[in-house]
């Protein structure tokens, strides 16, 4: 799944390699520099320090100097009074493994290498990295980098990093992890509101990854979200298991994945020396996990602004919707009905409430979205009218999340007065009455008034800025709550079987027909009757076998798409099987037979059903994956298949199977035979099973069709094929 000769540390962050990075007793700065600028690492790595209040030693490494910024500096690192624990790096790229070696002769426990030309740049670069792992491996040492800004925690009050401290940011529950340095920034201002129990730039990620923080992160007490920036994952294998362990833990993870398109995957391969897998392969892998997808940046601060004042254990996310416009509730209401989002009906009793309370007139009935600025008979304030609605619409039995759509903008001189002052105090003081949630949206995605968002923010009610943006997360919550009740149901994964032996093949790495069905019959997966005829009595008397009704096609190497030189024969009987026999063997040049192991495949065919397809392909990421759709010549005409993950489940395979647009075909469409979508499933996860057995030696498995018919809801192979990797050619 990653490059060849990777040399990270499998088992992930030690505990010892952690506390290096996270509260060191002492840092070196290997490459100090006396310059000063806004951009000198030296000097934000001790301004920062020095506003966190870090109470270690620093020691400043420079050969040809003997003070830097009035500290004293030191030649090396084996001339200090003590061992560092952790050793900074900021050198030529040509001088970061001296140093590397340096650091760990002298016992340092970890190390973060700011410095870039790895391999995010060339073969050379490439090489440098591989060194770097090979040291860093054999001394079981922590890295962060190289190419990277480092880690800032201010938990315990310390940096590693050139990041510069802002004032707004403070100590708090969101991890922030990104492979870019500049977008680490832009995630800090996103959590500054909230505050950061430590964040960290990764870069190449040559030793330490992504995912050795995600596990830190998951067991740091002071963390209760997760928020990260992906190019590539370096250790996929370990995504479902982080992943179950912080949902144990309660902590959601929200990532922004770059490289989702190829053509954003070949910035990313470019920017960290990222190799991008497939973006669909990737969404799907998150999607099973139960990791939130953020989509852009808007997107990602939104969904952190309410998973951090929304717990995500919702029954279900049913909203109940309020506002003073007409025109922006029907906009809101376009976009929650192409979003998915549920606007339910009002029960009788709440719509009572809401035309008593309103004060409307006879012929203006209440509906969801509840436009609370019609008729204005109502004696009260603005406040007070609206506090009735929102009263109203939260006790409402289908209601789940009471959404206020309204501006956060002032809108004259006296904000005290204003309409949204008055709104935003309405739902601030209904949130203190209410179990139910109830977050305020405004439609553009613009800076909000303080004085009108205070009561807003003291009573932590979310705030969502940017209509789309704002439903985007309400449907990651509504997703991930899902998400959370399906997990509780334990639904079991695809097994793990050993490693199955490598069939035998041809030269090309072609499977015999006759020798692939008996595998997968071997494996429990349900194929149709069949043999292999090397004469015409042969395929004479197969077809008897197999029940009168026989497909017939040749069995070679030499012909990869059969159909195409006339290789296959339908509806064969007995009576016809001698004569397709010959015609088949004289299909190629030398005849069907001529070659060792080829003949003509013989199985029954079977009656008319739906055409499914099951395949597996190699993914530069994740490995091998299972891709699922309509078969036969709706494959090519739909063009609409799904990718699963393995591990993946039934419940995961019947998700796929309605995003891949299928089963609108399997479910009776045109008086055709309805297919049992759990023994579907079930056969999905037997495939699985079956690929990952075979480890990475795939390279194309198709069982197309898998034929549905009403004696065989759950479906039977009718074709296969299988092509495995390094053969002769």
């Amino acid at each position: 799944m990653n490059a060849p000769f990777d040399h990270r540390n499998k088992n992930g962050l030690s505990r010892e390699g952690w506390k290096a990075f996270s509260n060191p007793r002492s840092i070196a700065l290997v490459g100090a520099s006396g310059r000063i600028s806004s951009v000198s690492f030296t000097t934000r790595f001790l301004d920062t320090n020095r506003d966190l209040g870090y109470s270690g030693e620093i020691f400043l490494i420079n050969p040809m100097r003997d003070t830097i910024l009035d500290r004293k500096c030191w030649k090396d690192l084996s001339s200090l009074p003590v061992s560092p624990e952790l050793v900074i790096i900021n050198l030529p790229d040509e001088k970061v493994l001296p140093a590397v070696h340096e650091a760990i002769a002298c016992g340092a426990k970890g190390l973060m290498i700011h410095s870039g030309g790895f391999a995010e740049r060339g073969k050379a670069g490439v090489q440098r990295e591989l060194e770097l792992q090979r040291a860093c491996a054999e001394a079981e040492i922590a890295a962060l980098g190289p190419n990277c800004l480092g880690l800032i925690n201010l938990t315990n009050g310390v940096s590693l990093s050139s990041f510069r401290l802002s004032p707004s940011l403070k100590k708090g529950p969101i991890a922030l992890i990104s492979q870019s340095g500049s977008v680490a920034g832009i995630l800090m201002h996103i959590a500054s509101e909230y505050g950061v129990s430590f964040a960290a730039s990764t870069g190449n990620e040559a030793v330490t990854t992504t995912e050795d923080l995600i596990a830190q992160a998951i067991d740091d007490p002071a963390t209760k979200l997760i928020v990260c920036f992906i190019e590539e994952l370096r250790r996929p294998y370990a995504l479902f298991d982080l992943a179950a362990r912080a949902h144990q833990a309660g902590k959601p993870i929200v990532v922004l994945k770059a490289g989702l398109t190829e053509k954003g995957g070949e910035v990313s391969r470019g920017h960290t020396g990222a190799l991008a897998g497939s973006g669909t392969v990737y969404r799907q892998a998150f999607e099973q996990a139960g990791i939130i997808l953020a989509e852009d940046f808007d997107d990602l601060a939104q969904t952190v602004e309410l998973l951090m004042k929304v717990k995500p254990d919702l029954a279900s996310v049913r909203i109940g919707m309020l506002g003073t416009s007409g025109g922006e509730l029907g906009n809101v209401t376009d976009l929650c009905e192409a979003m998915g989002i549920e606007l339910p009906d009002l029960s009788e009793k709440t719509l009572a409430a809401l035309q008593d309370w309103l004060v409307l007139p006879a012929d203006v009935l209440p509906r969801n979205p509840v436009d609370a600025g019609t008729g204005f008979n109502f004696s009260g304030t603005y406040e007070d009218r609206m506090r009735g609605a929102i009263r109203a619409v939260a006790a409402d039995p289908s209601i789940d999340m009471v959404l206020v759509v309204q501006g956060f903008h002032r809108e004259g001189e006296n904000g005290l007065l204003s309409l949204n002052r008055e709104i935003m105090a309405a739902a601030a003081k209904e949130s203190y009455q209410t179990d139910v949630p109830i977050a305020v949206l405004t439609c553009q995605s613009t800076r909000y008034d303080e004085e009108i968002m205070a009561e807003i923010m003291a009573a932590g009610v979310p705030a969502l800025r940017g209509a789309r943006e704002g439903l985007m997360a309400i449907g990651h919550l509504a997703q991930y709550s899902a998400y959370l009740r399906n997990r509780r149901q334990a639904a079991v994964k695809s097994g793990t079987p050993g490693t199955t032996a490598r069939p035998a093949s041809w030269p090309n790495g072609l499977v015999p027909q006759g020798d692939l069905f008996s595998l997968l019959a071997t494996n429990g997966l349900p194929v149709t009757r069949n043999g292999i005829a090397r004469s015409a009595e042969d395929a004479e008397a197969l077809v008897r076998e197999v029940g009168g009704k026989a497909v017939m096609k040749i069995d070679t190497s030499r012909v990869i798409h059969k159909s195409d030189i006339g290789g296959v024969a339908l509806n064969v009987t007995p009576e016809t099987a001698r004569e397709n026999f010959t015609r088949l063997i004289e299909c190629v040049s030398p005849p069907v037979g001529s070659e060792p192991n080829e003949g003509i495949f013989v199985a029954e065919q079977l009656s008319d059903g739906i055409e499914f397809y099951i395949g597996a392909k190699p993914d530069a990421t994740f490995g091998t994956v299972i891709v699922i759709g309509m078969g036969g010549r709706l494959l090519e005409v739909l063009g609409q298949t799904n990718p699963l993950v393995m591990p993946y489940s039934k419940a995961d395979v019947v998700r796929a199977i309605e995003a891949s647009g299928s089963s609108r075909f399997l479910n009776g469409f045109r008086g055709g035979p309805v297919a049992n979508l759990d023994m579907l499933a079930s056969l999905v996860v037997q495939v699985g099973d079956y690929a990952r057995s075979l480890g990475d030696a795939i390279e194309v498995l198709d069982l197309n069709p898998v034929i549905i018919t009403r004696d065989r809801p759950g479906g039977c192979i009718a074709d296969a094929r299988l092509i495995l990797k390094g053969a002769e050619q």
